[in-house]
Order: C-alpha cells, then sequence, then structure tokens
C-alpha cells in the first residue's frame, strides 16, 4: 500500500475514538467510570489484539482498527476523571505524569515490538501481546467499585448530557488548543514517521522499533522534568521554536532526522503540561466530568480524522517536507492559546 492508502485506512481510528468515547463519557458518568475499564477496556484491548492476530486482509484488519478505537476510546474516556477523583488536589500534576508513565510503556513496547518481529515474527509477537493484554483485567478489577445508579434511566436520558449546548466561551477555546495540540502529534507518529523511516531511509522494523522507543522516553524524561518549572510564555515560545526547527530538519539527513525526532520527543513532554491544566481548567461541572472532557476533544479528533486522511495525498503532491513544516508550526498556537485559557479567571 502507498501513503495514501495506509492513510486512508488509518484516519478511521479517530472517529471511532470519537464517537465511542462520547458515549463511553456518558455511561461513565452514570454506572461510574470503573466500570468501564472492566467491562469495555479490558475486553476490546484483548479483542484488538487477536483480530491482528488473524488478519489476512484489509477488511479484517480495518475490524481490528476499529477494536482498537474502542480500547482507546474506552480509556481515555475515563482515565482523566479516574486521576480527578482520585487525586483532587494534585489533579494536573498527576495527570501530566500519566502521559509519562503511558510513554515510558510505550517506548518500553515499541522496542521489544521491534525486535520480536525482526527475529520471531508478526504472529509470535501478537501472541505475546496478547498475553500482556489479559493480565489487564488484574488492575482493573482492583479499580472495581460499586456505585449506586437510578436503574429506571433510559438510554435518551443517559446520553443527554452529551449534547454541546451550555458549555462556555472558555471550553471551547481550550478545545482548540487541544486540537492543534494533536496535529502537532498525531499524523507524525501515527502515519508519516512510519511510512518516511521505512520508504526513505530504509529503516527496518527493529530500527523504527528503536526510534520510537527513543520518542517515547524521552518524551517521559522531558515531561518529569517539566513538572519541576510553571507552564509560561517563556516555555510556550522556545518550545514553537524547537518544534518549527525540528520538524524541518526532518527531510535533511538521517543524522539530521534523528536530531529532528529527538527534539521534537523533548517538545512533547515539556509541552504536555499545557494540554492537561487547560483542561482541568475548564471543567466545572462535577456530574458530568467524563462527558466534557469528552466534548472538549471533538474538534482535536476531527482534526486527526482529516489530517491522516489528507496526509498520504499532500506528501505524494509535495513530499514530506511541506507537512512536516506546518505540524511543527502547529505548536505555537497550542501553546499560546492555552497559556490564555490556563490563566483567565473562572
Amino acid at each position: 500500500m502507498n501513503v495514501s492508502e495506509i492513510g486512508m485506512i488509518l484516519s478511521i481510528l479517530p472517529l471511532v475514538f470519537l464517537t465511542a468515547r462520547l458515549v463511553f463519557a456518558a455511561i461513565a458518568d452514570y454506572v461510574g467510570w470503573s466500570r468501564i475499564y472492566l467491562y469495555v477496556n479490558w475486553p476490546s484491548t484483548v479483542g484488538s489484539v487477536m483480530i491482528y492476530y488473524f488478519a489476512n486482509s484489509t477488511p479484517i484488519f480495518l475490524a481490528g482498527k476499529i477494536a482498537e478505537g474502542l480500547r482507546e476510546s474506552s480509556y481515555w474516556a475515563v482515565i482523566r476523571t479516574s486521576i480527578y477523583n482520585l487525586a483532587p488536589s494534585t489533579a494536573g500534576k498527576q495527570a501530566t505524569k500519566n502521559n509519562a508513565i503511558i510513554w515510558i510503556a510505550t517506548a518500553a513496547g515499541g522496542g521489544i515490538a521491534g525486535f520480536t518481529i525482526t527475529y520471531l515474527g508478526f504472529s509470535l509477537s501478537l501472541t505475546v501481546l496478547a498475553l500482556i493484554s489479559t493480565a489487564i483485567g488484574i488492575p482493573a478489577l482492583m479499580l472495581r467499585k460499586n456505585r449506586v445508579y437510578p436503574k429506571n434511566m433510559k438510554l435518551k436520558e443517559v446520553l443527554a448530557p452529551i449534547d454541546p449546548r451550555g458549555r462556555t466561551r472558555l471550553f471551547w477555546v481550550a478545545s482548540i488548543s487541544l486540537m492543534f495540540a494533536s496535529l502537532t502529534v498525531y499524523p507524525l507518529t501515527t502515519l508519516l514517521l512510519p511510512v518516511y523511516m521505512s520508504q526513505q531511509l530504509s529503516y527496518d522494523y527493529m530500527a523504527i522499533g528503536i526510534v520510537f522507543l527513543l520518542f517515547n522516553a524521552l518524551s517521559a524524561i522531558g515531561t518529569y522534568f517539566s513538572l519541576k518549572r510553571p507552564l509560561g510564555i517563556q516555555r510556550a515560545l522556545v518550545l514553537s521554536t524547537i518544534s518549527i526547527l525540528a520538524c524541518a530538519f526532518l527531510v535533511f539527513s538521517n543524522v539530521a532526522f534523528l536530531i529532528g525526532i529527538l527534539a521534537l520527543a523533548l517538545v512533547r513532554g515539556y509541552g504536555i503540561g499545557f494540554f492537561e491544566y487547560s483542561i482541568i481548567k475548564v471543567m466545572n461541572n462535577p456530574e458530568n466530568v467524563c462527558v466534557d472532557i469528552g466534548l472538549i476533544h471533538v474538534p482535536q479528533r476531527i482534526a486527526e480524522f482529516v489530517s491522516t486522511l489528507s496526509a498520504g495525498f499532500i506528501v505524494q503532491a509535495f513530499g514530506f517536507g511541506p507537512v512536516f513544516l506546518f505540524l511543527g508550526i502547529c505548536f505555537a498556537p497550542y501553546a499560546l492559546i492555552a497559556l490564555y485559557v490556563i490563566n483567565r479567571k473562572k
């Protein structure tokens, strides 16, 4: 498949994510967030791996992407709410840390996947992943909490909070910030960087795995160091400049590509605080936190769909350079708008 065909397939994930996340969020606000971990996230995690194991055609692979979308959407529908609930006094810091934990796990997974696929093949790699996915049930059971909720509510009433009306102007300003944040990372890591490394730099699976291992590990390290300093205009401007230069560097040479990737990883880590603290700033309704968090991500998911779908065609027409540069520029409006939201009085 060429880059445009890959982009068309991968673009389905944000749409599944968007729809499923809002539904799961509404249900979580109704029955409690812990049930989503146990009854949705765990089964869909195992299911997506099993579908990929047996995938031998594009439609089956697409089914795997849909199952993956359910897995991701069920997790993100409730993770921030659970953090806000379990650590209310340090919610921003803990939500930011959570990203670092995810990136450390992703770094390890990327390295292991690159190694096992190279030396053991896809089938055995997916078998190992299926076993690991099954173990997710242990923390899911530990998080289970009983919650009393009205039994006679209809589905229409459960889903009613998804109505976007009634949110503040600042809420939607923060939403636009998250949209730009996603454009700085999602098309790159999901489509463009893997294709570029494979087709333009001739990297094998092992090399690509190592690059993503370093990318996610440095993102996590940057996140932990960022917690020691306050968010401010200086950080926003410095990171914006580095983001633009790093993306411009990607297409010059092998060495320039690696330097650019490592720089982008640090930008991602040092900049994630803008993302999390801007979300917390506009969460004002304790009864519908899951839904509000889902709604604030709607423009982001639409942007991910459009960018992933169109990026392949743009690359085929104009090359990787202009696309990389545009995505690098997107960090500036993300950070500056987020800083505006964070500094506003409620």
